[in-house]
């Protein structure tokens, strides 16, 4: 296989809104879409009427598939996340007589996690629609933010975490699986509260016009 030519990130946008933007009146998977895994109840159910997830079944057809059945029933008795199946992304096809086609896939910084991405990577070709497309998105392992963590001595790595991607790697891999990467981005998350709001909206600035250093990568590859 030829390697690919050199991917660089075009624009750095917001996450939640460019996947809502992208979703709106689709049928759309979304793969770990629990990820508060560790709160109690009541801060889970709190925090899963705030998620994307909930943003997403909001504008369109969506169910979702994750691994935490503990958690997915405890929000199913809260009335909540109805539409979310237990399953392992890495096995999509266990869920193959549940899920019918999609247009779109979200996998929104879960490929990091996973101990065989490409085995997740195959199931979503699987599900998907001619002509669909994944959008997925993972930390930049070639971010400005992580490389002044780094040289400061402050960088953490999610405890999660197996796999660290940057523009190149997260692209030769989706091409092994039989995508086309059809835009290469940077992304941000909502503000935490913890940072001032003058440090990210300079940030913002600063990557907006050189995206290819911010901190989350997001791509959408079409199988």
């Amino acid at each position: 296989m030829p390697p690919l030519k050199n991917i660089v990130p075009t624009a750095y946008v917001n996450r939640a809104e460019f996947f809502l933007e992208r979703c709106r009146g689709r049928r759309v998977l979304h793969l770990g879409c629990v990820g508060f895994t560790d709160a109690s109840v009541e801060d889970k159910v709190r925090l899963a009427r705030e998620s994307l997830h909930a943003k997403l079944s909001a504008v369109c057809d969506c169910t979702g598939v994750d691994l935490d059945a503990v958690t997915v029933e405890q929000l199913r008795a809260a009335g909540i996340f109805q539409n979310v199946l237990i399953g392992d992304v890495e096995r999509l096809d266990d869920c193959a007589g549940k899920l019918p086609l999609f247009d779109l896939v979200v996998a929104g910084d879960i490929i990091e996690h996973l101990s065989n991405p490409g085995l997740m990577l195959d199931g979503v070709r699987r599900v998907l629609k001619p002509g669909g497309s994944l959008l997925v998105s993972t930390p930049n392992a070639l971010s400005l933010p992580s490389f002044l963590r780094h040289v400061r001595g402050t960088f953490r790595e999610g405890n999660q975490h197996a796999l660290s991607f940057n523009a190149i790697t997260l692209a030769q891999l989706l091409e092994r699986h039989g995508y086309t990467v059809a835009q290469a981005l940077t992304c941000h998350h909502a503000l935490a509260p913890r940072l001032n709001p003058l440090t990210f909206r300079t940030g913002v600035t600063f990557f907006r016009a050189f995206p290819k250093f911010g901190g989350t990568l997001l791509f959408e590859a079409r199988a």
